[in-house]
């Protein structure tokens, strides 16, 4: 276990040793793929586009009559869908509509916008280049080759792939099984009549609609009491039920933070601490073969390393690969002293009608404050080694619309 805070860069390091037993796989229908991750590399068995067609609605002309501007006899109409075309003569065009299949002998399509129909003749009055307004067979897709890799997600750019190559299932990841606690004798179901110390148990609400995940399977767990012996043995009674065991709160340094030494006792850590703010008690670890991951108990902690480090995790255990979310370049519109040392997640609002992409920062920037989730737009992530911000200063922006989608 880490004596240190880790920086975010070797947290990710770290992640990539930590494995889980072989998820199985499973066949499923293409329709209900979406956001599921690929067991198996797709490969075409197939060209695409399967054959000759054309790109627009025109006149495929025989290979020899590209030289001139002539008159040209119309002897045959092809649509979309139609099997069988003969092949056109010299001195013949047919009749062509996007999509369809292209004469054997003919390669080239002159637009009907091109051309002057006299009866069945055409007059072409401006003459195609060799190949022009003609799909070719396999130019976009190769018979043999892998389409998507083992570990990619489909998603809505790629599903329409998979579909044209003709796949109707496709083989992926059994979902992970996650379970998740909140923690603290003082949390309570949402109520507006709280008393003394109590206070909502939002934490839920954040996880569970973090865990919705298509590769996910999630079940909530409880709160687990301010008990170490109640934590031990929660955690070994679930830890051969799933893959995946996530708490929020009890990994802080108070006498009433019992989590970390239960896992200790019953299982390992991998590490405790992160050099980031907010977001500092996160710790990773392993009771017998099931993961164990331990959130601070701030909801707005849970929600950014959430977004930032447990998903992109979550996503590889599952079979994927590790990859840190990507962000954009943004201009900062304010000035703050930081801390060195420390990595600083500030929410902050993007600016609208900018000619580039600029932000301001959230007022409340506490990790208490659940209402930067709410109404910031992301985060600026500010490295360790910066102490003084200024107006003007460029940092990595995360929407939270591309985390938490």
């Amino acid at each position: 276990m880490n004596k240190i805070p880790l920086k975010k860069t070797t947290i990710f390091k770290l992640l990539k040793t930590i494995k889980i037993d072989n998820i199985n796989k499973e066949n499923i229908e293409l329709t209900k793929s979406k956001n599921r991750i690929l067991s198996n590399d797709v490969i075409s068995l197939m060209k695409l586009p399967p054959f000759n067609n054309s790109a627009v609605d025109g006149y495929a002309i025989h290979n020899s009559n590209l030289s001139n501007l002539i008159k040209l006899k119309c002897t045959q109409r092809i649509t979309a869908g139609d099997s069988i075309t003969k092949n056109v003569k010299n001195g013949e065009v047919a009749r062509i509509f996007t999509g369809a299949r292209m004469p054997a002998n003919s390669k080239t399509v002159v637009m009907q916008e091109n051309v002057t129909v006299i009866k069945d003749h055409i007059l072409i009055n401006k003459l195609p280049r060799v190949g022009e307004n003609c799909r070719f067979a396999g130019e976009d897709i190769s018979k043999g080759e892998i389409i998507i890799r083992k570990g990619d997600k489909i998603d809505s750019t790629n599903l329409n792939l998979i579909a044209a190559i003709g796949k109707k299932n496709v083989w992926v990841k059994k979902k992970l099984k996650v379970g998740f606690y909140t923690s603290g004798n003082e949390l309570k179901n949402p109520t507006e009549k709280l008393k003394g110390s109590e206070i909502n148990n939002s934490n839920f609400y954040s996880l569970k609609t973090l865990l919705s995940e298509a590769y996910i399977e999630n079940k909530y767990l409880g709160i687990l009491k301010d008990s170490k012996k109640m934590i031990e043995n929660s955690l070994l009674k679930n830890s051969d039920k799933y893959n995946v065991l996530i708490t929020t709160g009890g990994a802080s340094v108070g006498e009433e933070d019992y989590l970390i030494e239960a896992v200790k006792k019953i299982g390992k850590i991998f590490f405790w601490k992160t050099a980031i703010k907010p977001g500092r008690p996160l710790a990773i670890g392993k009771v017998n073969k099931t993961i164990i991951i331990c959130f601070p108990g701030n909801p707005v902690s849970v929600h950014l390393l959430y977004g930032m480090i447990i998903k992109p995790f979550l996503e590889f255990l599952c079979g994927s690969q590790l990859i840190m979310p990507l962000g954009l370049r943004a201009i900062v519109t304010f000035s703050m002293k930081k801390k060195t040392q420390r990595l600083e997640w500030l929410r902050v609002n993007r600016i609208k009608d900018s000619k580039f992409l600029k932000v301001n920062k959230y007022p409340k920037q506490g990790s208490g404050m659940i209402s930067s989730i709410a109404y910031a737009d992301g985060i600026v992530e500010i490295p360790e080694n910066v102490s003084q911000i200024n107006v003007g200063d460029s940092f990595i922006f995360y929407s939270f619309k591309d985390l938490f989608s």
